[in-house]
Order: structure tokens, then sequence, then C-alpha cells
């Protein structure tokens, strides 16, 4: 038996014996006028009312017969040809749940809460060209008609499809319908029913300010609200109304297109979504509580950090200072950003380790200054999704907390290209070539912060047939966005020595090598069995990517072959072991607007030696202009001498890069260091002036960049290696550069 029957059953009542049988069986037939429906409770069971009138069970006595406390309606008469109405009732009259429905401008009189049948227009049966008699929609009901099975019938299927809003010529509504205090929901949209019932988030992310998250207009704030419940997850509130319209989509394709996934949407009343509103205005006000102040604290020095471009955020805490200094890494230098107290750091970083750092990343649940941790802390800001990439130690007096910014746009991530990090166009090859291999290694070391990551993955992402293989990657932890392949994050544990961590990461790769991998990504060499693994990978077929602790192309080599990774030199000197080895180094670009000539910054000497030692050209060589210009200056970041930042726009890659050649692995085999870096460096064609980077080493690559005026010269030399001690060695048919 259908539990709504009555209300969906059309048929007309047949006569007959058979029908005077079925109506015996109450509750079975759903016609029948003996059949007494089960209907949903709405208040206090009233009894069915039977008469003249809708039969029972249909749409309109399920109307009539609605929970109205206060009034009742009056039934006077048939459908069909008859009217039934009611005397004038005034919203004061009903009860609360009635007055919460009733129409705004339908007066006194017309009550929404109230069944109220007015006067049709013309009768059912009325003949066509027939006038009906004018009657006021108010006159008192005739006497009650006669009326069959057959036209109860057909008047209830007219009466559900006459449209409850269509109005009279004169402007009354043609029917006013009873409207119960239960409201009905799509499936699958919860209902929120009060600004309590939501769970803990931790902002509002719409409003009508220009640099919101999500702007919208201020009616729409009425009935729509948008909030942050964690780092890149939202939650969305609307009114039925406002979830039908064409504006809610819009506001999801807008947080979509700020990184932002919803992880839920709901419905609810226009006074709960402002209860949302006020209760996020409370959580910023004084009555904040100190973890969350906390937290809108850590994010602003974040936000800080990103607007000026800084790769790095420095927490310095000393016990001998009375503040502690935050310092931003911006175009490869540090500058002080404030001084803050420390206890409101440390509050800081403790409520942002423990409330906003990534699941299975983090060494420790909470953060201990006394102790080295790392994690990964996901953090969707107004304009950008970064993943913060968290180190900690602690330092004589203090500690440190060193955050490195990383790109965390996982739906629509961006991959830098080596074309793009500053490489020139012979080293563009070799990285070209590294992506059409079957097996081998490819290694690159340098510094830290030396873009070796970045590399790695723009490597990964240009692999010839990417598409048709299956790719994995092993990181410590991950850094970057890598959805085409699978990445496997490796945190280390707060009590984990460091040998248990290495045995770890060996475990995983085993692991990813039964798992059919077409080629593997590690972030770092660790030890002798995590070298092991990368060897057994390239000499089997699978191409290798990873890094390594060098100096040089040579350093890696040596460090190879040393006594902590103690590769032998069969592997290592292996034609299919290695396809590509590299040294890299990023260096500050100079402000293209206000960079000085190196004649009016650079002494004689010091020019002349580049001329005559390196040959190159001075005349194009230009130095930092540390007072810098509006297109580089930046204001709030100053030095510890109380310099403002300025004087340099970005930073580009210098870099040494290899595939080494049987004559250079014969002497790698033997273990000749400087025969087998004369082997390379002899393969030199060009002077240090050209781009051609054939024998070069990242030292010469960072003079040519000098000599197209792209960076200043006195940082190769203060940083890098002084003019005077660099040796020069000749090319391949025996010339040097003077």
């Amino acid at each position: 038996m259908s539990l709504f029957g009555n209300l969906e059953g059309n048929e007309k009542p047949r006569g007959g014996v058979m029908a005077r049988l079925r109506a015996w069986r109450g509750g079975f037939v759903e016609d029948s006028e003996s059949s007494v429906p089960v209907e949903p409770a709405f208040g206090p069971v009233r009894p069915v009312r039977k008469g003249a009138g809708a039969p029972s069970g249909s749409l309109g006595a399920f109307l009539r017969d609605a929970d109205i406390t206060d009034v009742e309606s009056v039934e006077t008469g048939t459908v069909s040809g008859q009217d039934r109405a009611c005397e004038p009732v005034s919203v004061a009259d009903l009860s609360p749940q009635a007055q919460d429905h009733a129409w705004p401008d339908a007066g006194a009189v017309e009550p929404r809460g109230v069944a109220v049948l007015a006067q049709p227009e013309a009768p059912l049966d009325a003949h066509p060209g027939e006038q009906p008699e004018a009657q006021s929609p108010w006159r008192e009901p005739d006497a009650p008609s006669e009326v069959g099975p057959d036209d109860a019938a057909r008047q209830a299927t007219h009466a559900r499809e006459q449209d409850p809003q269509e109005q009279q010529a004169d402007g009354l509504p043609r029917t006013a319908l009873a409207t119960p205090d239960i409201e009905y929901i799509p499936v699958g949209m919860p209902q929120l029913s009060s600004a309590q019932a939501l769970a803990d988030f931790k902002r509002v992310l719409c409003d009508t300010t220009p640099d919101a998250t999500l702007r919208i207009t201020p009616d729409a704030r009425r009935e729509f609200v948008a909030v942050d419940m964690q780092a890149g997850m939202a939650v969305v509130i609307a009114t039925r109304a406002f979830h039908e319209g064409a504006l809610y989509t819009t506001y999801l394709r807008d947080l979509e297109r700020a990184h932002i996934s919803v992880r839920e949407e709901m419905v609810a009343t226009a006074e709960v979504i402002a209860d949302v509103y006020e209760r996020a205005r409370i959580r910023v006000s004084s009555q904040l509580p100190e973890g969350s102040r906390a937290i809108a604290l850590f994010r602003d020095v974040i936000e800080a950090a990103h607007a000026y471009g800084a790769s790095d955020v420095h927490w310095e805490s000393r016990d001998y200072q009375s503040d502690a200094e935050l310092r931003f890494r911006v175009d490869g230098d540090l500058y002080t950003y404030r001084r803050m107290p420390k206890a409101t750091v440390l509050r800081a970083l403790s409520a942002s380790y423990q409330d906003l750092v990534q699941r299975n990343t983090n060494s420790g649940n909470a953060f201990q200054p006394t102790a080295p941790q790392s994690a990964m802390i996901p953090l969707a800001l107004a304009t950008d999704t970064l993943n913060l990439r968290w180190q900690s130690a602690p330092q004589v007096g203090g500690f440190d907390v060193a955050l490195r910014l990383l790109d965390g746009n996982f739906r629509n991530y961006t991959v830098r290209m080596p074309h793009a990090m500053g490489l020139e166009t012979s080293q563009l090859a070799i990285v070209e070539s590294l992506g059409h291999v079957s097996g081998g290694a490819v290694l690159l070391s340098g510094e830290t912060g030396s873009a070796k990551s970045t590399l790695l993955r723009a490597l990964a992402w240009m692999i010839d047939g990417r598409e048709l293989k299956k790719q994995y990657a092993v990181s410590m932890p991950s850094e970057y966005p890598m959805p085409w392949l699978s990445d496997q994050s490796v945190p280390r544990g707060l009590d984990e020595t460091e040998e248990e961590f290495r045995r770890k990461v060996a475990t995983i790769i085993r692991t990813l090598m039964r798992m059919d991998p077409d080629d593997l990504t590690v972030a770092e060499i660790l030890d002798s069995a995590v070298a092991g693994l990368v060897v057994e990978l390239a000499l089997t077929g699978h191409p290798v990517r990873t890094t390594i602790h060098a100096d040089s192309i040579i350093g890696v080599f040596m460090r190879l072959m040393g006594d902590r990774l103690q590769m032998t030199a069969d592997e290592v000197s292996s034609e299919k072991f290695i396809n590509a080895v590299g040294n890299q180094k990023l260096i500050p670009m100079l402000c293209p607007h206000c960079k000085t000539p190196a004649a009016e910054v650079m002494g004689e000497a010091e020019l002349a030696l580049l001329r005559t030692k390196f040959g190159l050209d001075t005349s194009k060589m230009a130095c930092r202009n540390d007072d810098g210009c509006e297109h580089c200056r930046k204001q709030g970041l100053v030095a510890r001498d109380g310099k403002v930042a300025a004087g340099t726009k970005g930073q580009t890659l210098a870099m040494e890069l290899y595939r080494p050649t049987p004559e250079f692995l014969d002497r790698i085999a033997v273990r000749d260091w400087r025969g087998a870096e004369e082997s390379w460096r002899r393969e030199r064609t060009a002077d240090f002036g050209s781009a051609d980077m054939t024998g070069k080493t990242i030292y010469e690559h960072a003079l040519y960049k000098a000599s197209r005026g792209l960076i200043d010269p006195r940082f190769i030399d203060r940083a890098m290696k002084p003019f005077s001690v660099y040796r020069v060695m000749p090319d391949r048919d025996g010339r040097m550069p003077a």
C-alpha cells in the first residue's frame, strides 16, 4: 500500500459489486471512502473530516485539515458551483507558526496559514459563453449541493491543477493554501537549524568588501554564507530560494577559482544565516579565543610574506632579547619584517602547528621549541593556495622556525619549466634529452633553496609518454603538487632517529619497486641503502631522478664513492647509470629600471681582471642600486643595517649540467678527480661571453649572466669565489679566454 496513495491516485472510482467489496476492505483500497490514509503527523492528530468537499485523502482534504490551532476553516459547500469561504481573519489572531507563513503583502484578511477557497471566476460546469452571476468573494455560503463520486474526483483533480498564486482581476488570490510548519528540502541537502549547530569554522569567506576571498552583494549576504572549515575546504549555506537561483552557482564557481573546495552544501533560513555571520563577528571581536587570534596572526604574516614574493619566513626567538624577529627571504636576501613579543610569536606558532598542519606530515602533535620538528601546512590565502614546509630546531638561548613557501594548488597547478628558470639553449638540449631515456639516473646538487626540487618536478613532467606510464615519487615530505603521479610523503617522527628515518625511506622505495613503476623521483640520497636502491632501479631500466649534497659535478661523484654512500667504482662509472649530473644556484637579478653601470661602482682593477682573465666585455655589466626605485623598493622590509630592501627583481638559475662521456667515466673509475674535471672542462668550445654552456662550470655560467647585465658581478666575487682565486682552464683547442 502506498503511504500517500490517496494523494497520487487520479483514477475515477468505479461502481459495481467489486467496488462495494473493495469498500469493505478499508485501508487497502486507496480510492475507497472507507480507507483512512496514513499521513505524517503535523502536531495533534485530528479526526479525518468526511462529507462534502474534497474527498478524504486528496490534496485538498490534506490542506483543508492542516494543523491550524487558532482559526478553524469553515466548510461551506462543494468545489463545483458552490463556495467555500471563511470570515475575514486578522494576522494577529493566528498562531505564531501561522504568522511566520503569512504573506507580507496580503493584508489583514489573507493569512497564509488559513485555508481559504475564494469564489472562482466561473463554475466548473458553466457552459461556454454563459456569464456567471456577479458575486462577492466574501458572500455567505450557499446550501450544499449533491456531489457524486465522479464529480468529486474530477473537482479534486481540477483543484490540484490550480496555481495558488494566480490572481483574480480584483487582485485577490484565487486560492490561499494552508502551509504546514515543516519545511521540505531537496534530497541530499541537509538543513541547518541554527548557527550553533554548525561545526567550528575558521572564518567567513564571503563579504561585500573588495579584499574578501569571495566578494558578494549586500542582498546576497542575507541569504548566502561560505565558511572556511579548514585550509581550502568550505561549507556553503544558503536559503532555499537563493540555492535555486543562478547567483548561487556563480558563487560556487568563484570559490573553485579561488582554489577552495566546497565540502558540503546546506540550506537554512535567513535568520540562521544572519546568526552565522554574527558568530563569525564574535570570533574576531575582543572575545575571540586566544588560539584563533594566534592563528589569525600566523596567517597575516604568511600573507604578507607571499605579497612580498618571499621564498622563506624565519621566526627567530631568543631568551636574551625582549622581542622575537620575523624575517623574510626575498630574492635570496633576508630582511626583517617585524619584531613581536616572544610570547605572542610562541602562541601563534603553537596554535598553527596544532590546528593547521596536514595529517601524516608532522613530527609530533604539538610544537616543541626544544626539539627539531618538520611538517607541511596547506594554507588557502585570498589569492593563492600555499604549501608551507615547516622546519624548526632549538638554538642557543631560543629556537628558530623556518617556513618554505611552496605552491600548494593541486587543482590548477603550474609547472615551472627549465627555460623559465634561466637555463641556456645548450643546457635545455640536455634537459630535453632526459625525457627520452629508458633507465639511468639524473643527480642534481646544490645548496638549500637552489630550486633542485623545482627542476626535479619539471623533469618528471617532461617524461615522454607520461600519460601512458606509472610514475612514483618519494618526498620527505611532499612539497609541490604533482597530481599526475603517485607521490608518497615521508614525515620525520619527533622521537625518530636518523637511522630509523633512513630505514623507513628505504623500505618505502623497496615497496614501490614491487608496484610496477615506470620511473621514480626520490627527494634525496640519504645513505648507502637509498643509494643502492637508486642504482638498482637505474640499471634495471627505470629512469630515476634524485638530489645529493655536493658543491660541484665532481663533488657528486666523490660523494657517491665516499665512505658514507660506499658505491662501487663499477656502478658509478657504468655508462648506463648516470644520464646527467648537475650543480645549481639561484642568484638575485638586478632591477632593470635602476641598475647602475659597473664602471660607476666597481674599481678599475676589478674590471680589468674581468677583461683580462675571463675575456669579458664589461661595458654592459651593471651593479645593484641599494636605494632602488619605485619598481623594486619593498617598503616594510629592512636589512639589519637599516637599509630598505631594494635593487633586485627576481632570481635566475646558474647551473653546470653535464652528460658524462666514456673518457670522463674512465677517470672516475680510478678516482682521478682532477683528470675527470679537466676532461669535462676541455669540452668547452666558446668563450665566457657566449651562451654556449658546453664544458662550462656554474661559476662561468654566472659570469655570462653578469656580462649581460642580469646579475651583479660583485655577487660572484663575494658569494661564490673571488675572481683572483678562480682557476680558468683552456678550451678544446687549448686556448685561454684572454
